[in-house]
């Protein structure tokens, strides 16, 4: 278990903070130099418990991106298949189906 100066610097690296950034945001620094801060955070990345738990919120992130990047591609092929069959012009009803043979990989060269 982490913590909560753990988890918080944590969180902070998830959203792009550089580990100094993280570090100085959770512990008092006021009396350490900018290399000794580096040194602390950097001991502090390599925790196996704070790698552990960096680890696990990463994958989850990535799960999370990835199910949404599902979600945005069946409702792109979805609506790319109304258009394929019910758009009015010839030119939309072609380019929908040009683009689902796209996601299919109908039209690669070889």
């Amino acid at each position: 278990m982490l913590t909560s100066r753990q988890a918080s610097f944590v969180e902070e690296l998830l959203t792009g903070a550089s580990q100094a950034t993280a570090y100085k945001s959770n512990y008092s620094t006021i009396n350490m130099s900018p290399k000794t801060i580096w040194e602390a955070s950097s001991r502090l990345s390599k925790h196996p418990k704070v790698v552990a738990r960096l680890d696990q919120l990463r994958a989850e992130k990535e799960a999370e991106e990835r199910m949404l990047r599902l979600s945005y591609g069946d409702f792109v092929i979805n609506e790319l298949q109304k258009l394929a069959l019910n758009a009015k012009s010839d030119r939309v009803r072609i380019k929908a189906l040009e683009l689902l043979g796209k996601t299919v990989g109908l039209f690669q060269s070889c």
